[in-house]
């Protein structure tokens, strides 16, 4: 099969456009940019294998890179771009990686960049901007810079008259992506250029699309998202749209982009929408445009999507909130309702080329009904974990995904009813309760630590549970949990919690009861 690059040569439409803040990129020169980005690689001595990481938000950038590295046979390790520098470092070490592409806005001191082992891109809002480069020009000098640091532009100018052939091909290893595997553990996930397209084909032979001239994909998922890279961005350019790059969501900058643009298509997760409900701006003229939602990455309840339909109804579009299942190791997606089959209550059906199966503990498939662990296969399957742990079941040929969920199927119609594994969505971000027990007991006072996700107000956060070693005021301890976890890990994972308990609770094999401590709150 092809490489995404191909897929977007033949597939994306010359005369569109991709929006960033505000601005239009010609599709044309975008396609140059990612031919001259192929040059400045090779030109830096990166050849097929090698890895690249892209510390950046959703950005042309981003893109762009993703792209010449397809062609070139050289993976992508996607990282969030405000991973700690101490966590940054420990995942280059594990990939291999020799070169990264990091965002001036999100890095504001670059020292600490130069003890990574890596060639360091410097990318910036100005590198596309029009109107207001002179203000983001300015933005980005400031903060502590590294000197003669090779930048974007620069590599773009690199690759001028260096002719470059595709070297890679459908089945080669196409980037890394992040997640909290099928149990909970952080893991870095394999995907090739196959397992991409392969839900690229399986999206719109279930969708049908009407594409033309004009019609706009609005991309509101980050670029670290599977679901975000492969099914919000590479799929609605390889058939034709134009895309609305959103690097940071915010509920009324999206509601003007659905006002002043076509959007056709816009895939979402459930927390963007009920903050849009909230604050009241769901409702707006633009919804009349919509021809579908495609909903993903977290539970989405019943009621949201009838109240989402409620809305898109009174705007006359066929328009519906379609609610689906999937999983980075499958690239983000592979059960979907769609305008052909959709049921109330369900994620829909497997799209074409994927199937899914409902095992009992030993393996065995579950007849229509019975609630087991959901097993998935097709396009989109990953290649395994970096870690050597892949999960993966072979039977008869077929590669299965056992995906540490609970579901039953009916009439072929996949309903999730339970989580296993322990990895928590927070603003459509993976945070690992593993990672941040291991964080807190680092700290020399602490016996033993339990992450568990708590909702306030709808919204989730982390809530750690600690037992001490001596005695300690809790006001102290809450503060040295809270400080030590915003040194060391993301933002998003940082605990708005801290409580102090006697002594965890324990299963019957002596493991701590995390349940029984989600249970508590």
């Amino acid at each position: 099969m092809n490489t995404c690059y191909e897929l977007l040569q033949n597939g994306a439409d010359r005369d569109g456009r991709i929006v960033f803040y505000g601005h239009a990129i010609k599709t044309s020169d975008f396609l140059q940019h990612v031919e001259l980005l192929a040059g400045g690689l090779k030109q830096m001595g990166l050849n097929k294998g090698d890895v690249v990481t892209l510390q950046l938000p959703t950005c042309p950038q981003a893109l762009a890179a993703f792209y010449a590295c397809s062609k070139l046979g050289i993976v992508t390790n996607v990282v969030h771009p405000l991973v700690p520098v101490n966590l940054l470092a420990e995942n280059l070490a594990k990939t291999r990686s020799k070169a990264l592409f990091f965002f001036d806005a999100t890095v504001r001191d670059e020292r600490p960049l130069l003890g990574l082992g890596q060639t360091l891109v410097r990318c910036s809002i100005a590198d596309y901007v029009t109107v207001r480069k002179p203000f983001y020009k300015l933005y980005s000098a400031l903060g502590k810079r590294l000197g003669n640091i090779l930048t974007y532009r620069r590599l773009l100018k690199m690759g001028k008259g260096v002719g470059t052939a595709v070297e890679g091909s459908g089945g080669d290893l196409l980037c890394y992506m992040h997640s909290g595997g099928t149990s909970g553990a952080p893991k870095i996930v394999k995907l090739t250029n196959d397992a991409f397209n392969g839900v690229v084909d399986g999206m719109w032979a279930m969708y049908h699309p009407n594409v033309a001239h004009g019609y706009y994909n609005l991309a509101t998922l980050p670029v670290f998202h599977a679901y975000g890279l492969c099914s919000a961005m590479h799929g609605p350019l390889c058939v034709g749209y134009s895309l609305v790059l959103v690097p940071q969501f915010d509920v009324k900058a999206v509601a003007r982009i659905l006002n002043k643009y076509n959007v056709k298509v816009w895939s979402v997760v459930p927390a963007m929408l009920k903050k849009m409900l909230a604050k009241g701006v769901f409702d707006c003229k633009g919804l009349k445009n919509l021809d579908v939602i495609w909903c993903g990455g977290d539970v989405c309840d019943e009621s949201l999507v009838e109240k989402v339909d409620g809305i898109l109804s009174s705007h006359g579009t066929r328009a519906r909130l379609m609610r689906g299942y999937g999983l980075t190791e499958m690239c983000g997606v592979c059960v979907v309702n769609n305008y052909d089959h959709s049921r109330k209550g369900s994620c829909g059906r497997p799209m074409p080329g994927f199937a899914v199966e409902i095992w009992d503990d030993d393996g065995n498939v579950l007849p229509n009904g019975e609630k087991g662990e959901i097993a998935v296969s097709g396009g989109g399957t990953m290649s395994g974990y970096v870690e050597g742990d892949d999960c993966l079941v072979r039977r008869n040929g077929v590669v299965w995904v056992k995906t540490g969920d609970v579901g039953y199927l009916d009439d072929g119609y996949l309903f999730v009813v339970d989580r296993k594994k322990r990895s928590l969505k927070i603003a459509a971000v993976n945070v690992f309760p593993a990672q941040v027990e291991k964080c807190v007991a680092d700290l020399d006072f602490v016996s033993e630590a339990c992450a568990v996700g708590v909702k306030t107000e709808g919204k989730q956060f982390v809530k750690v549970y600690v037992t001490l070693k001596r005695a300690m005021p809790l006001d102290e301890v809450k503060t040295k949990v809270t400080a030590h976890c915003k040194a060391n890990l993301i933002r998003y994972a940082v605990p708005r919690y801290v409580e102090v308990i006697d002594e965890m609770p324990r299963t019957p094999l002596g493991k701590i009861d995390f349940r029984a401590l989600e249970e508590r709150n």
